[in-house]
């Protein structure tokens, strides 16, 4: 019988799983973790570190940086240093209607609010020989110590009845002006608004002076019937009185409102000049301009007569002298204004307009 030799035993199924990582990516795997933890440390000391770190940057800067960047609370000057008129107007008014043997009117009282200590007249019976119509501040003067000198004019009613009698007519009566120059301190509020005290009783000073004039420019006289003494008539019926329709006299570009509530019925040009000589003959070409001054004579319905003044810029086209502009009440220049000619498109203005 032959010998049989045993078999090896097959190896057995491996029953253990394969690992899933390797161990090269098992070691990146860590240092990854490793570096996500690294940088939550350092963004958490960030975090803890920036309200220090903001701190100190805030200390170590110039403090000139911190001032500029405070908001300004400065009033402007006009506001600083108000013009205490009004307050010298009224209370001249009040002073010179109040009687220091009635020193509990309300008159006394609201003088005593704006001036405290200052004394009060007696007016007995000067009130009627002299009665105040109103007052006006005139002029304004700042001192060297920041008050203020407000000249004021106040205008009286004089009965020249001796006896002071209200019931003199009118035909007795003058109208009298005089001046009195009210001492005023002005200090500045909180609020900007300014505060105002009298500090003492007026006192009466003598009138105005009368500035020198400056030489008129207006030397070239004008024809009563030359062309544009002929467009000024035209130009002031439709200007004062209504009659026909402004803008028809206007240059181009020129708006100008009729004058409302006069009551003027007719207006006459009694003399005009200009500022030179090409408007004294026939119009000249387009464009040329000139100065004239105007003195009218407006006449209202129950006959009264206003002697009224202007000054006005004129420009030719078409054949005729178009306003270009009124200059209601401007001072005559000392330089003479040669004839130009204006450009077409010329944007002059009125006064009491705009230009279009």
């Amino acid at each position: 019988m032959p010998t049989q030799t045993p078999r090896r035993p097959a190896p057995a199924a491996a029953s253990t799983p394969r690992p899933l990582h390797t161990p090269s990516a098992s070691l990146g795997t860590l240092k990854a973790a490793h570096r996500r933890v690294c940088l939550a440390r350092i963004g958490v000391w960030a975090a803890l570190a920036a309200g220090p770190v903001a701190l100190a940057v805030v200390c170590a800067m110039p403090r000139t940086v911190a001032a500029i960047a405070q908001p300004t609370t400065t009033a402007p000057a006009a506001l600083r240093n108000p013009d205490p008129a009004g307050v010298a107007t009224l209370f001249c008014d009040l002073w010179l209607r109040s009687d220091a043997t009635k020193t509990d009117s309300t008159t006394a009282q609201a003088v005593h609010a704006l001036a405290p200590s200052v004394d009060l007249p007696t007016l007995s019976g000067s009130a009627v020989a002299q009665s105040l119509l109103r007052t006006v501040a005139v002029r304004s003067a700042r001192l060297s110590d920041g008050s203020w000198s407000v000249v004021v004019a106040a205008q009286f009613t004089v009965r020249n009845d001796s006896s002071g009698s209200s019931s003199a007519s009118d035909a007795d009566a003058r109208t009298v002006v005089r001046y009195f120059a009210v001492p005023v301190f002005a200090s500045d509020t909180a609020g900007g608004t300014g505060a105002f005290t009298v500090t003492a009783a007026p006192a009466e000073i003598a009138g105005l002076g009368t500035a020198k004039a400056v030489d008129s420019v207006f030397g070239n006289p004008l024809p009563a019937d030359g062309a544009l003494v002929s467009s000024l008539g035209e130009f002031f019926d439709a200007y004062l009185t209504g009659v026909g329709e402004v803008d028809r006299y206007l240059s181009p570009g020129t708006d100008l409102t009729a004058v409302s509530g006069s009551g003027y019925t007719a207006v006459t040009v009694d003399q005009a000049a200009a500022d030179s000589g090409v408007a004294g003959g026939s119009v000249p070409g387009d464009g040329t301009t000139v100065r004239v001054q105007a003195h009218v004579t407006a006449t209202d319905a129950t006959g009264g007569r206003w002697p009224l003044v202007y000054t006005l810029a004129m420009t030719a086209r078409s054949g005729r002298w178009e306003v270009t502009a009124l200059q209601a009440g401007a001072p005559a220049k000392t330089a003479t204004a040669k004839a130009t000619h204006a450009r077409s498109n010329s944007t002059a203005t009125a006064v009491g307009g705009a230009a279009k």
